[in-house]
């Protein structure tokens, strides 16, 4: 029996990522596949600024344990059509998504774009397009609302 065929869909659990949900899941149908959906935690930064004192930041870790347990009630509460994985990793979201994508074979990834321009999109980046231009497979980008 062949492996089935598997659809990224990476989430920050915004309304905007999650507009991308149903496409995942109807390419997932169309190619008798699944759903792997990724959150990415980064790494905590800290930035001393006024000489505050030690601010305390929860570590990468317990970002990823809570991360873990809000994922898991995600997909058992959003994706019941297909079958689905769910998976947080560490990192830089665009790396992480590529090189999970890359690891597993998978067939497509499914995100959504914020659609940040000018300013926003300078300081804030593109997770999408930077997935976009890395990603060795298909990556269809949905317009996200807000």
């Amino acid at each position: 029996m062949a492996a089935k065929k598997i659809v990224i869909f990476p989430t920050d659990f915004s309304k905007v990522s999650v507009a991308a949900l149903p496409w995942a899941i109807r390419m997932a149908k169309l190619m008798d596949g699944e759903v792997h959906v990724l959150y990415v935690v980064e790494e905590p930064h800290i930035y001393a600024t006024l000489d505050m004192g030690p601010v305390p930041i929860p570590s990468a870790d317990e970002l990823a344990s809570s991360a873990s347990t809000r994922l898991d009630r995600f997909v058992s509460d959003n994706v019941r059509e297909v079958s689905a994985v769910g998976k947080v990793l560490t990192g830089r979201p665009a790396d992480e998504i590529v090189e999970y994508a890359s690891e597993h074979g998978a067939e497509l990834i499914v995100m959504t774009t914020h659609g940040y321009s000018g300013v926003k999109h300078v300081l804030l980046g593109s997770t999408t397009e930077s997935v976009l231009r890395s990603a060795s497979c298909p990556v269809l980008s949905v317009r996200g609302t807000a």
